[in-house]
């Protein structure tokens, strides 16, 4: 063919790009040339005719292989040790004071959740509850599946923090419990913390996700694992409250969406986790010195 009926696609200082560029053009059965050109300059030419093709099919290529920096996922804000460790040491230590009937105080009765107490205002009860366990069988599964998933919160929040929305949620999610149930509900266990912290994860995750992945699947992904988890491991025997299961995961997923993971240095902190770590067991604290002045006044 005349130099005159072929046409340059493509022009580039680097030769392999242009090499690359002609295989691509070489998949798709298009004629081609490499050629040299002004300077240091690689072309790439192709029949007149074919010319219109030659660079449709290129920019689709570079379209499919251009690749975008990655968005940043969720940041680690060191490990969740501490507050796991707290985590245990609270639990163990109220089953064995609730056991033992410590200084002569009913720990059931005075922070058990109660429908009737809390509708009668002693709204602490929706804490309290959470370190009651009725046998050691619940209260191994409530310290191993509560360490696991606290120690993943811990990473993505630090652990003050982690262990504050955890509490609060939980909180929450037992308040939300006894509004769904009759007056007459009670229940004890940590596990409604627990599934707080699930839910907690999965909404850190997905809002990361939402931010990096373009597949519905991806970004979903998260949210669809930690649901399935909860029917699988939330639900047992009659004496579960699969309500309260419920109502803590939900209140997890609000609570973790309510962070904006785009924006997280103030959790680097060490006083903010520390701050918060001291809030969450003070609040702890207090709402036991209410239930017991509560209690001791019910004697009166």
């Amino acid at each position: 063919m005349a130099p005159d009926d072929w046409t340059v696609v493509f022009e580039t200082r680097r030769r392999w790009e242009c090499q690359e560029q002609a295989l691509v053009l070489d998949a798709l059965g298009i004629p081609h040339l490499v050629a040299d050109g002004p300077g240091d300059a690689a072309l790439l030419l192709v029949p007149a005719g074919q010319a219109g093709r030659a660079r449709q099919e290129l920019r689709l290529y570079a379209a499919e292989n251009r690749r975008s920096p990655p968005k940043p996922g969720l940041t680690l804000h060191g490990h969740g040790l501490p507050g796991v460790a707290v985590y245990v040491l609270v639990l163990i230590a109220a089953f064995l004071v609730q056991g033992r009937v410590a200084y002569g105080v009913d720990w059931l009765e005075a922070g058990s959740l109660d429908g009737a107490a809390v509708r009668d205002g002693e709204w602490w009860r929706v804490i309290t509850a959470l370190t009651l366990h009725g046998d050691a069988g619940h209260l191994v599964a409530n310290l191993v599946f509560g360490a696991f998933f606290g120690a993943f919160a811990g990473q993505y929040l630090g652990s003050g923090v982690a262990w504050a929305t955890i509490l609060l949620a939980a909180g929450a999610g037992n308040g939300l419990d006894l509004f769904l149930l009759p007056a007459t509900h009670r229940a004890i266990g940590a596990s409604t913390a627990v599934f707080a912290a699930l839910g907690l994860i999965a909404a850190l995750m997905w809002r990361a996700e939402s931010r990096r992945a373009s597949s519905w699947a991806r970004r979903y992904a998260p949210l669809i694992g930690a649901v399935v988890l909860l029917a699988y491991i939330g639900t047992g025997d009659a004496q579960t409250d699969a309500v309260a299961h419920l109502t803590g995961f939900i209140a997890g997923i609000f609570a973790g969406a309510s962070y904006d993971v785009r924006r997280p240095r103030w959790l680097q902190s060490a006083a903010v986790q520390v701050t918060a770590g001291l809030a969450t067991l003070a609040l702890l604290a207090a709402c036991w010195w209410l239930a017991l002045g509560a209690w001791r006044a019910g004697l009166a």
